[in-house]
């Protein structure tokens, strides 16, 4: 077993391809059936969909025709691997709950905005609205968790002994990677909200905005001028969605307008949004809307930042970080455990964070910085310079990836015996 390869197991490939199966380009496909499991078809279009999944998530910005051809036979293979999977699904009566289903959607969709780098770069290299891919990623999540809950089903049994570790260790030695560097820090988020001042400025903002439409001002220049939000180019127009998709305070004023009519001011988490309702066809609704974010200002940064010095200040001089971090942090996770972040490879760690790291000693608590997030203290706690896996430092790392392997191998298996029970063509 070599752990530099990159292929992707069975359940991972399944999981990356499917949660964007019904996802494509803006440009239209000439489609053609590409396999057929039983009754159910495979379509030319959507392996071409997940090729791009698989180039999005591998970052792969110019792949050669070698790679796109290589790709072309995992996607199908595991679209053929996801039909069965759900027919024995299907068998067994299995069923996900709509709020898990949410949750994972929600998990996805943010990965995807983070590996891109913005709404606004996802929605370009999709062509649709986030709403829309929201929408159409959907029914890939949730056939993703019901092939996870057979799984899980399947390897929950498989066990490892001590000398099973240790068959494993010594049969891929060779092949192990470095354990990179890791440090374990604490740390404590502080949110930068907009001030008072700052939310009645945009109130200010937008109710000028909404006296002029309602005076005779054209909603879509309008929009174009003044939204922030990503739609403004297009008028502000987000197209038809359904009950549901939008949020419950925007939707409740967009179902109480009549086609052509202007709401008043609405809050939502992003802010204040005049809405215009285009259209209505049954349970759903065109809209068009202005956006004014709620967005601290520089002095919110300079309040916050000085907040957070004056805290470092206070633990330098011997108050409990733990302490600060459970009662102040914004970061929940973090915040139940005083402020603790599990031991993580420097590597994976945001160049926000890695970049102050560098130059700090154990113990040392830095000068407050910022980020996307707020402004951040951290002390380290802890530094493991890279190394080798070895059986004395890393038993339960080695144990995992023991147990994991069996259990890959085990479902990999059952998946093979699972599709020779049915018709595949080709």
């Amino acid at each position: 077993m070599n752990f530099n390869n990159t292929r992707t197991s069975i359940f991972t490939l399944i999981l990356l391809v499917f949660s964007l199966a019904s996802l494509g380009s803006a440009e239209e496909v000439i489609d053609s059936i590409a396999a057929k499991v039983d009754d159910e078809i495979i379509l030319e279009s959507e392996i071409g969909y997940g090729i791009s999944t698989m180039l999005l998530e591998n970052e792969i910005k110019y792949p050669d025709q070698d790679q796109i051809n290589e790709l072309r036979e995992q996607v199908l293979e595991s679209y053929i691997f996801q039909k069965v999977l759900l027919a024995k699904a299907i068998e067994e009566t299995l069923s996900v709950e709509d709020r898990t289903v949410e949750k994972e959607l929600t998990r996805k969709l943010d990965n995807l905005i983070a590996r891109v780098g913005s709404q606004e770069k996802l929605v370009e290299y999709f062509g649709k609205t986030i709403r829309q891919i929201k929408r159409e990623m959907r029914q890939g999540v949730e056939d993703g968790l019901l092939i996870e809950m057979l799984r899980q089903q399947k390897i929950t049994s498989a066990r490892v002994r001590r000398q099973d570790v240790i068959d494993f260790y010594e049969s891929n030695i060779q092949d192990f990677p470095m354990m990179p560097e890791q440090v374990a820090l604490s740390h404590i988020l502080l949110n930068v909200e907009a001030s008072d001042a700052a939310i009645q400025a945009a109130r200010n903002g937008i109710n000028e905005v909404l006296q002029l439409i309602r005076g005779g001002a054209d909603f879509d220049s309008m929009a174009m001028v003044s939204s922030q939000d990503p739609s403004a180019p297009q008028g502000g127009r987000l197209g038809f969605t359904n009950r549901g998709d939008l949020f419950p305070s925007f939707e409740e004023a967009a179902y109480a307008l009549e086609p052509g009519q202007v709401s008043d001011v609405t809050q939502t988490r992003y802010g204040l949004h005049i809405i215009k309702l285009i259209n209505r066809q049954g349970e759903r609704i065109s809209t068009q809307h202005i956006l004014f974010q709620l967005s601290p200002t520089s002095e919110d940064w300079t309040r916050v930042r000085e907040k957070a010095g004056k805290i470092r200040e206070e633990i330098i001089a011997g108050a409990s970080f733990a302490d600060f971090a459970s009662e102040l942090s914004d970061d929940e996770e973090s915040a139940k455990n005083g402020g603790k972040l599990e031991l993580l490879p420097l590597e994976n760690i945001p160049e926000d964070f890695s970049s102050v790291i560098a130059y700090i000693d154990i113990g040392d608590i830095p000068e407050p910085f910022d980020s996307a997030y707020g402004i951040h203290l951290i002390r380290l706690d802890e530094r493991v310079k890279a190394r080798k896996l070895s059986l004395n430092d890393d038993w339960q790392t080695l144990q995992m990836l023991a147990l994991n392997t069996k259990r890959e191998q085990i479902f990999s298996d059952w998946v093979l015996e699972l599709k020779e029970q049915h018709y595949i063509w080709p």
